[in-house]
């Protein structure tokens, strides 16, 4: 088992694929959690949700949801979600699958080892994305903005730690979608846009249905959900619509969202090893 996640983090880190995508998301990360750290003292700005000004004035969970501003906006997520499909899409599309099965015959060793590989994939690009986010926020809040960047905080570096767990998780499940789906092209799109698209088109009718309850189980609000541990409008009346939108502890949305990897995770590796590869 060593020596298959030892040869499948190779893999990954021999190619130029995991720091291209790094790299993009890191450049993405920085500019979004910039135009966040823009809003912050603006007092007319207001979200639309009926939850108030979370900008008013830099605040331990203001400071949460700036620092992990591109995966609450479900931007940057899009990249572990992406590259897990890759990771393992690329093997079918490049026939090395076979090899890799011929070498460690018992298939449930080479997706466990995989997995992990992807987990520690995962890992290292929560922490290139909590350094962007950082660097390109902390200079507009310190020297434009004059506020605290509070990143002497521990509920700061707590949430910007569960970003590492969000991040794998939403890397395994790109994981999971490529083996459910080994064409490329159409698990890139298929993970895409289910997570884009739909989960907006999700919000949208739950919303218009005042569904509010059910829009806590939906993926993107799951991570959202994870990552404010402390409440950004401390102090300030909470729409009551808004706040059943969450669960109460953010690690009962970790959970549900770590069921639905695990539950595509079980089903995607059962089917591959199940079926012939060529």
């Amino acid at each position: 088992m060593i020596g298959a996640i030892r040869s499948e983090i190779r893999k990954v880190f021999t190619t130029r694929l995991w720091w291209g995508m790094g790299l993009g998301m890191a450049l993405l990360a920085a500019l979004i959690a910039m135009g966040f750290a823009a809003l912050l003292g603006n007092a007319d700005f207001d979200d639309g949700s009926g939850s108030g000004n979370p900008f008013a004035a830099m605040t331990v969970g203001t400071a949460q949801l700036i620092y992990n501003a591109g995966i609450i906006q479900q931007m940057t997520i899009l990249f572990p979600l992406a590259m897990g499909v890759l990771l393992i899409t690329g093997e079918y599309r490049h026939k090395t699958i076979s090899a890799t099965f011929l070498s460690t015959p018992n298939r449930w060793v080479v997706l466990v080892s995989k997995m992990v590989a992807v987990a520690v994939t995962g890992a290292l690009y929560a922490v290139l994305h909590a350094a962007a986010s950082v660097a390109g926020a902390a200079p507009i809040i310190k020297f434009v903005k004059n506020q605290p960047t509070l990143l002497a905080e521990p509920k700061v570096w707590e949430s910007l730690g569960i970003g590492i767990l969000a991040f794998i998780i939403w890397m395994l499940l790109g994981f999971s979608i490529g083996m459910l789906i080994r064409n490329q092209i159409a698990a890139v799109l298929i993970a895409v846009g289910a997570t884009f698209i739909i989960q907006i088109a999700l919000n949208i009718i739950f919303t218009v249905k005042e569904w509010y309850s059910a829009m806590k189980w939906i993926p993107g609000n799951l991570t959202s959900n994870m990552l404010i541990t402390s409440d950004p409008l401390a102090g300030q009346t909470v729409n009551p619509q808004t706040q059943a939108q969450y669960f109460d502890h953010w690690w009962q949305a970790a959970l549900v969202l770590i069921a639905y990897a695990a539950a595509l995770s079980i089903i995607g590796a059962w089917l591959t090893t199940r079926r012939d590869v060529s």
